[in-house]
C-alpha cells in the first residue's frame, strides 16, 4: 500500500497511466488541472470509505451545565464516525445518537447523561447579508449534569492537503492515480477509459478487503444516527423514539 507519495511523483505516475510523455516540461499548462484531479480523487476516496489505517480516537472532558462545545482541533465534524460517552467513575462507554429535533426540547433543556448530539450551525447577518459560519459546534442533550463525563470521538484522521509538489498522499497512491487516469482518459474520449476504470475499481476492492475498510455510513435524513453501528453489535445508537425529553 504505497502511502506518503509526493504530489510530484503522483503527477509522473498519472502521465505514465494516461500514456503522456514523462518529460515534466511537457504539459505544464495542464499541471494545475492534474493536481486538482489527483487531490479530488484522494478526497472522494477518503470521504467514501472508513480507512482502518486512519482510525483516530479523541477524548474530550465535559463541563457541568455546558451543552455546546467546539470540536477538538484534530476531529472536525466530517471526520466523525460516532461519538461515545462515559462517566469517569464507571468507565462504561455508550453511543450517543445523532440528531436533536426541535420538539425534543421544551423550555429549559433537561440535565443528565447526554444521549444525543447534533451539529449547530451559526449564521451572521451583517448589512442584510446572511453568512453561514462553515465551522459548527457540538450540542448535547440532555445537558451534562456533572463534570465527570468524557466524550470519545471515534473517527478518521483528517485529509492532508495535496497542493504543493512535496505534499504527500495519505491513501494508496496507485488507487488515486488509477481513478484519476480513468477520469482524464474519459475526458479525452479514449477507448481505453472503461478498461482503466475497471482496473481502478478492482484494485480498490482488493485493498479494501486487505485492510478491512468499509463504506462510510453518514447521517441519513430518514435514519436514526450519523456513523456506522459497531461491527460486533455490542453498542448501538439510541433511536429517536427511545428518547424524547419531557
Amino acid at each position: 500500500m504505497p502511502l506518503g507519495v509526493t504530489l510530484l511523483e503522483l503527477r509522473r505516475e498519472l502521465r505514465a497511466e494516461t500514456g503522456t510523455s514523462l518529460n515534466p516540461n511537457q504539459g505544464v499548462q495542464a499541471q494545475d488541472t492534474i493536481d486538482i484531479i489527483l487531490a479530488r480523487q484522494q478526497r472522494e476516496l477518503w470521504d467514501a470509505y472508513t480507512w482502518q489505517h486512519l482510525q483516530l480516537w479523541v477524548d474530550m472532558p465535559l463541563s457541568e451545565g455546558q451543552a455546546t462545545y467546539s470540536y477538538p482541533p484534530s476531529m472536525a465534524f466530517d471526520q466523525i464516525k460516532r461519538i461515545l460517552i462515559a462517566d469517569s467513575a464507571t468507565g462504561h462507554w455508550s453511543d450517543l445518537a445523532y440528531g436533536i429535533k426541535a420538539h425534543m426540547v421544551h423550555g429549559t433543556p433537561p440535565r443528565g447523561t447526554p444521549k444525543r448530539w447534533r451539529n449547530v450551525a451559526t449564521v451572521s447577518v451583517v448589512g442584510g447579508a446572511q453568512v453561514t459560519n462553515p465551522v459548527g459546534q457540538l450540542e448535547l442533550l440532555p445537558v451534562p449534569s456533572s463534570g465527570n463525563m468524557v466524550l470519545r470521538f471515534d473517527g478518521q484522521a483528517p485529509l492532508s492537503p495535496l497542493v504543493a509538489p512535496t505534499d504527500t498522499c495519505i491513501l494508496d497512491s496507485k488507487c488515486i492515480v488509477l481513478f484519476a487516469a480513468a477520469e482524464v482518459m474519459a475526458t479525452q474520449k479514449s477507448e481505453a477509459a472503461p478498461m482503466k476504470l475497471t482496473k481502478a475499481q478492482n484494485y480498490l476492492r482488493r485493498i479494501l478487503a486487505d485492510q478491512g475498510a468499509d463504506k462510510r455510513q453518514n447521517y441519513n435524513m430518514g435514519g436514526y444516527q450519523r456513523g456506522g453501528i459497531d461491527p460486533d453489535k455490542t453498542t448501538r445508537g439510541v433511536p429517536y423514539r427511545d428518547y424524547i425529553p419531557g
